[in-house]
């Protein structure tokens, strides 16, 4: 299923401070998203999934990368990335954490 990709200003700060670091996360998140696959992501609940996002800018393999937590909103055929984090700098991220900026990238989404 191919699906429109939606950037809401919340996740481009996100993204933005990654970019600084790691110069091609921008393309490497635009190439993960484009592949996406609910068979190969792991599902959270309320439509969001968590994919791994390999990094062109580290030499390590997917397991030390970024990870990516995308809303899937269905009706309008949309992916929207969320939330980003290097799994080198914290382990995970919690469902409360998640639910805050899926509440910030909805709210965005609505004001279309």
């Amino acid at each position: 299923m191919d699906y429109e990709i939606f950037f809401a200003e919340h996740f481009k700060k996100q993204l933005k401070v990654y970019r600084k670091k790691y110069r091609n996360i921008a393309k490497d998140v635009i190439r993960a998203l484009r592949g996406f696959d609910k068979k190969q992501a792991q599902f959270l609940g309320a439509q969001a999934y968590k994919m791994r996002v390999h990094s062109s800018d580290v030499a390590r393999g997917k397991s030390h990368s970024f990870r990516l937590i995308i809303l899937v909103l269905e009706i309008e055929n949309t992916l929207a990335p969320i939330v980003i984090y290097f799994k080198g700098d914290r382990d995970s991220i919690s469902k409360e954490e998640i639910l805050v900026h899926a509440e910030n990238v909805r709210n965005e989404v609505k004001n279309l």
